[in-house]
């Protein structure tokens, strides 16, 4: 049999926030994760309106609520689908689900034990699982452009020389003929190296980052015909290649971004280090854009803006976006370096 002693500790142990609020609404006693989750002292939230802890828009349809609830009380389970956002003592608001039991405790009186969930993790991951879907469908959108627009019809018109090539009578138009159609070959396969090496990261470990940088920037000025001015330096210390990987991609995807999009000819490219940071300044003077919310869950027009974001949480640092419609474009991830053993570049 549990004793005083024993709930008590249970409370407190609680993964989720816990509350205990009277039938007036004052939260009367929380647990240790929930002082953790809104970051207010426990002297400072007991005794006050559990409204406190909702954000200001909010309130008075809480209340509305809260009492529509004490009429009927009755348990309440999380995962109901409902949207909410609770408020912690900085201002910040966060994704919560909420669960409800009422409990006639030992003073005789009912109370609801609240039990409040933190969904910041859980959203995101439903967030980064809509990106890989449409990053996914995107990416087969663009391979099925290219290799319509230009490998197909590289093999059309060969499929026509070949056949040209055998009524030619004349052995030197021949020979010509021949030679272009070897140069079109070449040109075909040079193309489907080009689109393997942008599937596939290089080697970041063996080759270096401002190599592997300077590689990726050299395909793209060869098929879109742009100059993308470079100014990559040597990365000191050992960068783990997840993180060399999420730098290389954000490059890559902001260079894109600013060729396709921009309207622009040439494009900027730093890379630099300090103090345990590698940092990568990707600029551009085209039209620039408004910048759309990145915390939705991501549209056609954002995927690739989130999918960097991401890549950079994911490596532990930041993204950092300035742009405006007519102001260009400057994208700057800041990651740190893993360990400080020496990194080939």
């Amino acid at each position: 049999m549990l004793n005083q002693r024993d709930y008590t500790a249970v409370f407190e142990a609680s993964p989720d926030a816990m509350l205990v609020v009277d039938a007036e609404g004052v939260i009367r006693d929380l647990n240790r994760r929930a002082v953790e989750m809104f970051g207010y002292g426990r002297e400072e939230i007991e005794g006050s309106p559990v409204e406190r802890l909702v954000p200001e828009a909010s309130r008075g349809r809480h209340q509305l609520h809260r009492a529509r609830y004490a009429e009927a009380p009755r348990p309440r389970p999380m995962g109901q689908g409902l949207e909410l956002r609770a408020l912690r003592k900085d201002g910040a608001t966060i994704p919560v689900e909420i669960s409800l039991s009422p409990s006639r405790l030992g003073s005789g009186q009912t109370h609801v034990i609240c039990a409040v969930r933190d969904m910041t993790g859980w959203n995101r991951m439903r967030r980064l699982s809509g990106l890989m879907i449409a990053a996914a469908e995107q990416e087969r959108k663009h391979l099925s452009r290219e290799l319509h627009d230009e490998f197909l019809q590289s093999l059309v018109a060969l499929k026509i020389r070949t056949k040209l090539l055998a009524d030619e009578k004349d052995d030197g138009e021949r020979e010509r003929a021949r030679e272009r159609m070897a140069g079109e070959i070449a040109d075909a396969i040079r193309g489907v190296k080009r689109m393997i090496r942008g599937l596939l990261p290089p080697e970041l470990d063996r080759r270096g980052l401002a190599s592997s940088i300077t590689s990726a920037l050299r395909d793209i000025e060869e098929v879109y015909g742009v100059t993308v001015h470079a100014s990559l330096a040597r990365v000191g210390g050992k960068v783990q290649e997840a993180t060399a990987l999420a730098l290389y991609r954000i490059v890559q995807e902001a260079v894109m971004n600013a060729v396709r999009h921009a309207g622009v000819s040439e494009a900027t490219v730093t890379l630099e280090a300090a103090d345990g940071v590698v940092s990568a300044t990707i600029r551009d003077e085209g039209r620039g854009f408004a910048l759309p919310d990145l915390d939705a869950l991501p549209g056609d027009d954002c995927i690739g803006l989130t999918g960097m974001r991401e890549r950079a949480a994911l490596a532990g640092g930041l993204l950092d976006i300035r742009t405006s419609p007519g102001m260009g474009t400057t994208v700057r991830a800041s990651v740190p370096v893993a360990s400080p053993e020496g990194e080939r570049d």
